[in-house]
Order: C-alpha cells, then sequence, then structure tokens
C-alpha cells in the first residue's frame, strides 16, 4: 500500500485534474471529477507497483553492514553507554 504522502500527491493531482478540466476546458462536472478520479487511481497503482519491498530492503541492509546488524540495539558502538564517565571506554587496558 501506498504511503501518506503517495496517497495526498495522487488526491491532489485527481483533484487538480477535475478543476482543470471543468474550471479551463469547460467540461461537464461529472466527466472532470471522473477523468480526475482515474488519474488518482492510476498513480496510486503505479505507486504501489513500483513501491519498496520492506523484506528486501531489510535484507540488503543487513548484508552490507553485518557487524552493525548482529549488535545489540540497547548498546551504543563503543560499548560506552552507562559506563560513567564520558569518554572513558571499557576497552582500553588498565
Amino acid at each position: 500500500m501506498p504511503g501518506g504522502r503517495t496517497i495526498l500527491a495522487a488526491l491532489a493531482v485527481g483533484l487538480a485534474v477535475g478543476a482543470y478540466l471543468q474550471a479551463w476546458v469547460g467540461w461537464p462536472t461529472f466527466l472532470a471529477v471522473a477523468v480526475g478520479a482515474v488519474m488518482a487511481v492510476l498513480i496510486l497503482l503505479v505507486a504501489a507497483a513500483l513501491g519498496q519491498d520492506d523484506a528486501a530492503a531489510d535484507a540488503a541492509w543487513r548484508a552490507a553492514a553485518p557487524d552493525i546488524a548482529g549488535r545489540d540495539p540497547g548498546r551504543s558502538p563503543a560499548g560506552t553507554a552507562g559506563d560513567g564517565a564520558v569518554g572513558e571506554s571499557r576497552d582500553e587496558p588498565g
């Protein structure tokens, strides 16, 4: 399903096309509304067909960054979250 921005864009284009055809070209209102609705539906169909596949994007991200993908989400990358003093690291030799 297309996102909210795509739906709003399709609605805006449909309304603009309908208003243009009715006000400027002089088409009957029912025809202008029908053509505007068809334009909006076509935009939504194209957006749904070309939309991002979340599972494929997640798999590609995990393959490109395995060191980040396997990390515990509660820890910072340097391992210093909640350790104490700022700038202190657990990785430094004692």
